[in-house]
This record gives C-alpha cells, structure tokens and sequence, in this order.
C-alpha cells in the first residue's frame, strides 16, 4: 500500500509519545513496590537486631531459623530451654509437618511488624507465647488438617527484655515441596505499612489494568474476528493472575476450597508459556500450520483438564511438563517464521512485534529460572511489566495492521465509487447522445413529412433540393454523432479538433436546421451577425450548441421571435440566443445548468451539455437575462486571429 502525503516516520510520533507516557506511569508504580532490601541473616535461630534501626528501612529477614521437622511445637515446648526439643538442619523437602522457631533479640518496648506470605500449605503462628494467626488448621492428621495460603502480617512486641520469639507450625498434605518459609520483611508497622501500599498499588495497577485491557482485547476479538485481539486478551488474564497477591488475596472469595485454588494457580503458571506461543502464532499465522496449530490447542486443552484430575501432589510436575512441551512448538514456529522472513522482508510493524514477543519470551525465561529458589518470585512473578509493555507495543503494531486494512478497504470502496460514477457517467453519455441524436432525426423526420406531402399532392416547391440538402447535411451529422459513440466504445475517442470556423456558414446550417422546427410554433428564427472574425473551434460542436439553445427557446415562446446575435468583444466573439417567451420562473433559475434539472417534458441535458461545450473552447455560457419579456443566453467563443 502506498503511503499517503505527509506519511512518514511522523506517523508513528504519537503512538510512541503515548507508550512512554504509559510507561513511565506503570515504572513510577513499580517503583513504589521496594523489591531490594537489606538483610538480617539469624544465627543459629537467633536475630540480634539491636543495633539496627527499624525507622530507616525496611529488612529482609532471612530464613534461617530454628528447625524441627515432622513435629508440631507450640510455645510451651520452649519454655523451658534445659528441655526444649533439639533442633534439626534438615531440609523440609517432602516433610508434611514441621516447626519453625526464631528469637529476636532488639530495643526494649519496641513495635515492629513482620510481612510474607504464610507457609505452604496450612500455618499457625505464635508471637511470645500467644496465637496471632491462624491460616487454614494444622494437624498430624492429613484428614484433619485444612490447606490455606494467605499474605499475613504479624504484630511484634519487645517488651521489657526485648526480646520476641516467633514459633510457626505448619502442615503440608498437598505437594512433595514440604513447609519452606516464605519470603519474610521486618521493620517498623509505619515501613511495613508504606511497604504494603505500595505492594498493593502495584497490584491493583499492574493486574487490574491487564484485567481491564483482557475485557477491551476480548471485545475487540468478539465483534472483529481478530485472533491478535484474542491472543492478547489471554495473555492479559493469564499474566494478571500471575500475582498471586492480587489473584489469591484481592479475587478469589473467601469461603473457595483451597485445593481448587491451588489449582486454578498452578494452571495458571501452566498457561504462561503456552500463551506466548498462541502469541506467537497469532501475530504471525505464517509461522504456524493450520494442523500444527491445532494440535498445540488440541494438546494445551488435555493438559489444562489434566490440572484437575490428577494428584495435587503431581501438579509441579505436570507445570514442568507444560513447559518442556511448548518449547519444541516454540522453536519449531521460529524457524518457520525465520525461513519465511528470508523470502519475504519484515515490515517495521512485524518486527516490532517479534521483538515484544521475544522480550517477553526472554523474561518468561528469566521468571522460569528463579521460579522455586525465590519465594518473592513464586508469589509475585517478574513478567507483568514486561507483558504489560509487549501488549502495549503489540496493540499498536495491531492497530496499525487494521489502520492499513481499514485504509486498503478505504481505497476498494473509492474504486467501486469511481467504477459507479463512471457507469453513471456512461448513463449520462448515452442520454445526452440520444439527446444529440433527437434533433437531427427531428429535422429530418419534418423535412420527410414536408416532401412526402408534397409529392403525394404533386406540389413540390422550388425550396424542396434546400430542403433534400438539408436532410441530407443532418444525415451526415448524426453519422458523424454514430461514428463519435462508437470511438467513446471501443476507447478510441480523440480530443474534439479546433479549428476556424466562419460565423455566417454556422448561422447558415443552424438556420436551415431550425427554421422549420421553430415555424411550428409560428416562431420568427433571425440570425444577425456583427462580427467579421472567425471563431476557433468546432463547427459540430458550437452548431450543437446553437441547435440546444435556439430549441429551448422555441420551445418556450409561441408566435413570437427568437434572435441569434454575434458581436466583437476583443479577443473573444459573443453570441447571444433571445427569445421573447415566458420567462424561467426565480425559483428554477439557479439550477438550469444541473444535469438532470428539468420543468417540463425535456431531460434536463441540453443547457449542462451546451454550459460543457462552451468549457471546452475555454469560454463561458451564462443566462444574461430573464422574465415576462423573454429569457437571454451568452456564451463566448475565442477568435481565430487574437494575438
């Protein structure tokens, strides 16, 4: 498609002004999520933070506590220290139930706060003795024991020894991956709290504007039948899930069996991959063979019913599976997409879009290898700017692929205008030739009645041979008008021939023709010419143009007198048609030179025929004069001899 006027790298001016305005929005969001912090690292089950000031900062307070695996310890088991139960350095992997314990030791009488989410997959946790959460139930027996994940947030108290021992028991039936300690922060509540507003903005942002832009996309598809726009929306709502703070703690209700849970979460982390490979195919259908595409669908559908059928204890590993199984579609794609782009040059649109998709892939990576060793990683992802920015850059190069349908459909619906404005066109040429081709058969029709008459009562006048000559000059001419439509045919019509032409021949031939035609309505036909010049033009042409005019007064004036006049006005000779008739009415004054305009039984095409004629030897024809007294014609033809 070509480009239209002005259509440069411009164009994409706005669209890119827009995307860094969106951009630097959701990074100054992101920027209120604090993801670095520095870290407090116990030492055999004991923090001693009492040099460390909580009001600046907040800490990350590594999992390094106290361990004592396949029991469940409350504080009563600590109390006395002589027999407490010694402590393991055994890693919880595939131990159901556990407890961890940490002492604090910091300022006396001091309040802090400590943040993460609770322990995979049921969690009791005590502060000093007391019970302050109590997430799901914890039990040794697997039947008992309730499964529940939540964010939590537990208030600290030093009090006078300052000192704080936090005791979490935890109960794991639902997967091999036993009770690790979640990624934990500790401060002051004023620091936990900015901390978690910001935790939340990012959330409600991030995910709720994905969320938002998944129902624009899924609109989009629904009413256009466009597989980018459903492509996209899926990975809106994929990667807006991704967050398990937005989608387990703001979403989900909170009566919702956690075994469904969990497994809505781990399908979710399932479609990541397969949705950036739909991306893929979507953006670029070349890549992807209708049946290889099928089959991928066909394949993610049974591993998506498989998320609800099998074990939760075998989910991680069909999450893996999703993966591995993805990755030879995806390789396979590119390369067929490589090979096509070696025969067919990208445009700057499709490489954008390969980039967006290969950015996001590279990221997709990067979350894949840190998934499981980061607890902040498992809950949160590291992929939603990074999808929110490849949607982004994707929906432009998208609108600017339907800007260019819409634009190509643009220009199919010009043509079809112009291909009906030509045929209407050829509908005008053909009413206006039988228009031309009226005259001739009417004057040559009236001659032939005249002479037949005549002979019939043996009364021949001495004007019957003028009379023959007559008929037989307006043979020719509507031979000539036959010959004229045939070369508009067949597309061979030439350029109408100027030359010199004597005003008094012309007078000549549009008297011979129209003095009977205006005799039948007792209509007096005068020529006067005042001009000594010849006219530069058409003799066919500029005759019809008389025969037009002279028509239409005749036609409106009974027993009356219709004057042709030529005069000198320099470089250009004036002709005027008057006629003594009634008139044309105000109203129908501005519209007697459209095309198809008519008052009475004519077809409203002699005046615009005559007004397009004169254009064409470069002068004018106006209506100088109209009312009771009869109407006045003018047009101007240019001179054979003007310097």
């Amino acid at each position: 498609m070509q480009k239209k006027p002005g259509e440069t790298g411009i164009h994409y001016l706005w669209p890119a002004l827009v995307l860094l305005l969106i951009a630097g929005f959701f990074t100054l969001c992101q920027s209120r999520m604090q993801t670095d912090f520095p870290v407090l690292r116990p030492a055999d089950g004991v923090l001693d933070a009492r040099e460390v000031d909580f009001n600046g900062q907040v800490y990350h307070l590594v999992n390094s506590w106290d361990y004592y695996p396949g029991e469940i310890l409350g504080p009563e088991s600590f109390a006395i220290p002589e027999a407490a139960p010694e402590k393991q350095n055994n890693s919880p992997l595939d131990i159901t139930k556990g407890t961890w314990r940490i002492r604090i030791l910091t300022q006396p009488e001091i309040y802090l706060s400590l943040c993460s989410f609770s322990i995979d997959y049921s969690t009791r946790v005590f502060v000093n003795g007391k019970e302050v959460r109590n997430i799901g139930f914890v039990s040794d027996n697997s039947l008992e024991a309730v499964p529940k994940v939540r964010y939590m947030t537990l208030p600290l108290y030093s009090g006078e020894n300052g000192e704080i021992e936090i005791i979490y028991q935890y109960a794991n039936y639902v997967h091999h991956d036993g009770g690790f300690i979640q990624h934990t922060l500790i401060s002051t509540p004023e620091n936990i709290d900015e901390y978690q507003r910001g935790l939340a903005l990012n959330a409600m942002v991030f995910c709720g504007g994905l969320m938002m832009l998944f129902f624009y996309f899924l609109f989009c598809a629904a009413f256009q039948k466009n597989r980018e726009y459903a492509a996209l929306a899926l990975c809106c709502l994929i990667i807006a899930l991704r967050n398990h703070f937005f989608f387990v703690q703001h979403l989900l209700p909170a009566g919702i069996s956690f075994y469904i849970e969990y497994r809505l979460v781990i399908l979710d982390v399932s479609w990541i991959p397969m949705a950036t490979v739909f991306l893929l195919a979507a953006f670029f259908p070349q890549s992807a063979g209708k049946k290889t595409l099928l089959g991928f669908a066909s394949l993610c559908l049974t591993l998506s019913v498989l998320h609800f059928i099998l074990d939760t204890h075998d989910l991680v590993l069909l999450c893996h599976i999703c993966y591995y199984t993805c990755l030879p579609f995806a390789l396979w794609f590119l390369i067929r997409l490589f090979l096509f782009f070696r025969k067919q040059k990208p445009n700057v649109p499709d490489g954008i879009a390969l980039l967006a998709i290969l950015f996001f892939t590279f990221m997709l990576i990067r979350e894949g290898m840190a998934t499981g060793t980061n607890s902040f990683v498992n809950h949160f992802g590291i992929t939603p700017l990074a999808m929110l920015v490849c949607i982004l850059l994707l929906a432009i190069v998208n609108n600017e692929k339907i800007s260019r349908q819409m634009a190509q459909l643009q220009e199919e619906r010009q043509r079809n205008e112009l291909l009906s404005q030509m045929n209407a066109t050829n509908h005008d040429f053909l009413r206006t030739v039988a228009h031309e081709l009226k005259t001739p058969l009417t004057v040559i029709s009236g001659y032939a009645q005249l002479i037949e008459r005549q002979m019939k009562r043996d009364q021949l006048s001495e004007k019957t041979p003028e009379r023959l000559e007559t008929i037989h000059s307006e043979a020719d001419r509507l031979a000539e008008m036959v010959s004229r439509l045939m070369d508009y045919t067949y597309g061979q019509a030439k350029t109408a021939e100027m030359s010199a032409v004597k005003i008094d021949e012309l007078f000549r031939s549009a008297s011979a023709i129209m003095t009977p035609v205006c005799a039948k309505k007792n209509n007096t036909l005068i020529f006067r010419n005042d001009c000594a010049s010849q006219l530069h033009g058409n003799s066919e042409m500029l005759l019809q143009v008389l025969i037009n005019l002279i028509v239409n007064a005749s036609r409106h004036t009974e027993e009356g007198r219709i004057t042709v006049d030529a005069k000198d006005t320099g470089n250009w000779a004036e002709i005027s048609v008057s006629d003594t008739g009634r008139g044309i009415a105000p109203e129908d004054v501005p519209h007697i030179f459209d095309k198809g305009y008519t008052t009475d039984e004519g077809r409203g095409l002699g005046l615009a025929i005559c007004r397009e004629t004169i254009a064409l030897h470069g002068g004018e024809l106006s209506l100088a004069a109209t009312g009771q007294e009869g109407s006045v014609f003018r047009f101007t033809v240019p001179k054979e001899d003007r310097s």
